[in-house]
């Protein structure tokens, strides 16, 4: 989906205006796509936390919007939402006020001139935030600003319509720091770059976007800094499973990873793997990495094969014999979780590379590849390369790129990528996914959830899955991040108790989500 500025979204909606769809009918489309996203958000908000919701009213668009998703509540019965505006509904303009006066007799509006009434930050509310929208810059004045301060303060759920307030939709740029700090975000019509700016991301939360039926033709024609992948581009690269398949027509995975140190991170990839669909996954790791009476859990259906190791139970030159053996049996290898960043696994690393195999390196693996660059030349170009933003710097430092490019985290994947002629996954809020021919993807799903140690692991494996079953390396990473970032966002044990353990089974959840096929 194309990521637009302000302007560009603006001429879109003039266009379809003069293509004869009217504006109070793309706010009418607007608010529904709204109410339907913020019904679907509702109930992972514990009860008690969301027994009446309150529709904050700005004078603009935005604000005709926040009537749409107020009537609709209304609508359905299970709330009855009180709406405030900063100011009275017939000093609305155009279709925003045609729009609160089709609100029903049912719904409280309480207006607003200068501060948000305590009733309506209540413990036990809902915020919808249709203060400001696009039209919106510089800093909030009187008495948006001191209404975005209110629901800060009151730390209670807030969904966002367009934009939070007072955010630059631009820039990502919020006004002397002044935002509503949303927990979900709707956008409408495509998602506006300052969205997935650094600054800009953290005032989001969950993203999601409308189609409020812009035409194709407009859109086709319009520019675009970029492409995000929200659900509806993600579905139609999951394809149905044939029902005649069997273990290998989806592939075979060989996990090479762990280290006395990280015990867990082969069996958290191998995991992901075979959440990602694999036929047969086989986890390769240091011989002695358990005791038998100190052995972690391991799925029932891996394959388990310890390879000689050296003093350091690192991947050396005595477990290269039977590596290969085992590379030869495999269709996709991920190699890094946990090994450690001896020179002697460099070389088990370019032993791997050299056989061709699509294989994606993760942790220690990028480490050593920083660290050894020179060792790996022209054989990265199988490669997916996915490091978080500390891992990135070393490689960058490692390939003479620069450190702070202009466009950012995209310019930084994409030089990564010309440099390796690997794929890269730059992890992190708003991932993006870029190839050696300049294209990139931004992800848009994802939460503070996976700020925990293996969920990079996880993902690794996740990745090897799909590349095993026959996806392209673009599209496997593609899938992979939306999907993990997915499963993070729905789960139900909350950002901080959430960790890489519990990602499987929320993957599972996550896909059906996606796709019917899961």
């Amino acid at each position: 989906m194309k990521l637009v500025s302000v302007k560009q979204m603006r001429e879109l909606d003039r266009q379809a205006i003069a293509a004869g769809i009217a504006g109070e009918q793309l706010m009418e489309r607007a608010g529904r796509g709204a109410h339907r996203e913020i019904c679907r958000w509702l109930p992972t908000i514990e009860p008690h936390h969301r027994q009446r919701i309150s529709v904050l009213v700005g004078k603009g668009n935005n604000g005709g919007d926040a009537c749409v998703v107020a009537r609709l509540l209304a609508q359905g019965k299970e709330f009855v939402p009180s709406l405030y505006s900063v100011c009275p509904i017939n000093e609305l303009d155009g279709d925003a006020r045609r729009m609160a006066e089709k609100l029903p007799a049912s719904v409280p509006i309480i207006v607003c001139p200068e501060h948000l009434p305590a009733d309506a930050l209540a413990a036990d509310c809902v915020i919808v935030d249709g203060l400001l929208g696009t039209g919106f810059s510089g800093p909030p004045r009187p008495p948006y600003n001191y209404m975005i301060e209110q629901v800060n303060a009151a730390r209670r759920p807030v969904a966002a319509l367009d934009l939070p307030s007072g955010l630059n939709g631009d820039t990502g740029e919020a006004a002397d720091g002044l935002a509503v700090r949303a927990d979900l975000t709707v956008t409408m019509g495509l998602p506006k770059t300052g969205l997935f700016t650094a600054g800009g991301r953290p005032f989001c939360g969950r993203l999601r976007v409308v189609d409020i039926g812009l035409p194709d033709s407009a859109v086709a024609g319009a520019g675009s800094a970029g492409e995000v992948d929200f659900i509806g581009d993600i579905a139609p690269l999951l394809t149905r499973r044939p029902v005649d398949s069997h273990k290998n027509t989806f592939g075979r995975v060989l996990v090479v990873a762990g280290s006395p140190l990280y015990i867990g991170a082969p069996i958290l990839t191998a995991r992901g793997a075979q959440a990602g669909g694999a036929g047969l996954v086989t986890m390769a790791v240091p011989e002695g990495l358990w005791t038998d009476t100190a052995a972690p859990p391991l799925p029932a259906a891996l394959i388990v094969r310890q390879l000689p190791s050296e003093n350091n139970g690192c991947f050396g030159a005595s477990c290269r014999k039977e590596l290969e053996k085992l590379l030869g049996l495999a269709d996709t290898v991920v190699f890094g979780p946990g090994v450690g960043t001896e020179p002697t696994t460099a070389e088990t690393m370019k032993l791997i590379l050299q056989k061709g195999r699509p294989t994606v390196i993760d942790a220690d693996g990028l480490n050593l590849l920083a660290a050894h660059s020179d060792r790996f030349q022209g054989l990265l170009g199988n490669s997916i390369l996915t490091p978080h933003p500390g891992e990135m710097t070393r490689l960058l430092r490692a390939f003479d790129l620069p450190s702070k490019p202009e466009g950012g985290r995209i310019e930084q994947a994409g030089s990564l990528a010309r440099a390796s002629q690997a794929m890269v996954v730059l992890k992190g809020a708003a991932t993006v996914v870029a190839n050696a021919q300049d294209e990139f993807w931004i992800n848009s799903s994802g939460s503070s959830a996976l700020a925990s140690g293996g969920t990079g692991d996880v993902l690794a494996g996740l990745i090897a899955g799909l590349l095993a079953g026959g996806k392209k390396p673009a599209d496997a990473a593609r899938i992979a991040v939306f999907w993990h970032g997915l499963a993070a966002e729905i789960n139900d044990l909350g950002e901080t108790c959430f960790t890489a353990d519990h990602l499987p089974k929320h993957l599972a959840k996550a896909l059906k989500l996606i796709t019917p096929f899961a």
